[in-house]
């Protein structure tokens, strides 16, 4: 049995049809044994939430996707939703500290990762693997033994 975690990036090219990658990861999914699961963190939903704000009225599109996303979210029984917890808050500490040391960022605009190094630190937490297309965790996944990390889109 296997974990996933699924980014929000995935999240948002799975539920927009339109999306250059959205069959490749239904065919992923579909690919995962029935004792796999897969899950959400809370802090995709509040990116998913605060991109339905944001977007502009050019945008409408975009904003309709995450909406979607959301409701179906909330409606399927098959997904789990991680919240964050003290186990997290270690490796997300951990992996922050690391992570700025190795790129040597200022502190300033290392918190501009904080949100994905909150997914990160939850799926370590949940000994899950990571689901996304950001380069971000390709990094990290360097830094950090104990996540695991899978690219679906390369």
């Amino acid at each position: 049995m296997k974990k996933y975690i699924l980014d929000t990036d995935i999240i948002s090219f799975l539920w927009d049809a339109k999306s250059p990658y959205h069959q490749k990861i239904v065919d992923k999914l579909e690919t995962l044994e029935d004792s796999d699961s897969v899950a959400i963190s809370i802090v995709s939903i509040y990116e998913l939430t605060y991109g339905i704000y944001s977007f502009g009225v050019d945008e409408s599109e975009l904003k309709d996707i995450f909406t979607n996303a959301l409701n179906m979210i909330k409606n399927d029984e098959d997904i789990s939703l991680y919240s964050l917890d003290f186990k997290s808050a270690e490796h997300f500490s951990k992996m922050k500290f690391n992570y700025k040391n190795h790129t040597g960022i200022p502190k300033k605009s290392a918190k501009k990762n904080d949100l994905d190094l909150l997914i990160a630190s939850t799926a370590v937490a949940q000994n899950a693997i990571l689901v996304s297309n950001d380069n971000l965790f390709a990094v990290l996944d360097e830094l950090e033994p104990a996540l695991q990390y899978e690219n679906w889109l390369s």
